[in-house]
């Protein structure tokens, strides 16, 4: 791919992204809560007919409605959005602790990195003043729980390497030194520039209740992340990265569409940074699956289930990853 054809690519696939985008976010804003005052006021359901209050899959859905109108320059979430963050406000006590130790939820350090992820997305942080007061508190008590960590090993929810690509992406964002320093500080330790294994070796347990998150993928996005754009990096992705990249979707027992999601957004990240034409071929190949399996927009987290916010979210990383950030 020249280098010509390879920006008309990035440039159109960003537009066609969009779209794309905007379909993800209508599917989350038609189970939105938005009828009157009270606890569910501005929650996205994790899945049609459910009632439970989804703190990380509200957040998600910001980050959603937040690209697409960063992409399409069209605000037709405002109000979806308003009410996404006043739903992370009124219920903040209740799923964000004041300290991430062996009290808080498995899903709490989570929560933490998605409340910055969304936070990336919508830069207005429309909720209230007290929003960006959040998004600060969220990093630094992730940025603690992440250099106090020795257990590496953590999937899904304890996946260390989406904690890291969060924060780390957020301390650059708002040009936090300190916070970016830890976060590398931490991604050295846990990752270094070693080649990773193979994705497709990662275990794919059978007795969890959920497998949505490639380890693999998230520890290259996290030091895609801490490190940046480098010519280095783009040396270590195309030396040690894409031979443990897989070429196309990888079967799983669990959570096989989301998984497969995660791996495509990394893929797309790790095109731009580097150019090497075998993880966008790559990243186009599993897609095209993962749209095959996609319901208007959205996707369930295995084939035959109904869209779900968490598998819809990591398949829009997977349409955003080529966008030029």
């Amino acid at each position: 791919m020249t280098t010509v054809s390879r920006e008309e690519t990035l440039n159109a696939w960003a537009i066609d992204a969009g779209r794309r985008l905007m379909l993800a976010g209508d599917e989350l804003a038609r189970r939105q809560t938005l009828s009157g005052p009270g606890p569910r006021h501005g929650n996205v359901a994790p899945w049609p007919g459910s009632e439970d209050v989804d703190f990380h899959g509200t957040l998600a859905a910001i980050w959603i409605w937040g690209r697409a109108r960063k992409l399409t320059g069209e605000d037709r979430f405002a109000v979806n959005v308003a009410a996404g963050w006043s739903l992370v406000e009124s219920s903040w006590r209740a799923f964000v602790p004041g300290v991430l130790g062996p009290a808080a939820s498995d899903e709490a350090p989570y929560d933490c990195a998605m409340v910055l992820r969304a936070a990336l997305a919508d830069s207005t942080l429309r909720g209230s003043r007290d929003v960006p007061a959040l998004a600060e508190s969220a990093a630094r008590l992730l940025g603690v729980y992440l250099s106090d960590l020795d257990d590496l090993g953590g999937r899904e929810f304890r996946d260390p390497g989406f904690l890291a690509w969060n924060l780390a992406d957020y301390a650059r964002a708002v040009g936090d030194r300190g916070l970016l320093s830890g976060a590398r500080r931490f991604v050295d330790r846990a990752f270094g520039m070693k080649a990773p294994p193979a994705f497709a070796s990662e275990p794919s347990p059978g007795n969890g209740l959920f497998d949505f998150s490639s380890t693999t993928a998230t520890r290259v996005l996290a030091v895609l992340s801490a490190e940046g754009a480098t010519p280095f990096v783009g040396a270590w992705l195309r030396e040690r990265v894409a031979a443990a990249a897989p070429r196309t979707f990888v079967p799983r027992g669990m959570d096989e569409n989301a998984w497969n999601a995660c791996v495509a957004a990394a893929l797309g990240r790790a095109f731009v940074a580097s150019t090497d034409s075998a993880f966008f071929d790559a990243h186009q190949s599993t897609l095209a699956e993962l749209d095959r399996r996609s319901i208007d927009g959205a996707l369930g987290r295995q084939p035959g289930f109904p869209p779900e916010t968490a598998a819809t979210f990591y398949y829009a990383l997977a349409v955003d990853a080529l966008v030029k950030l």
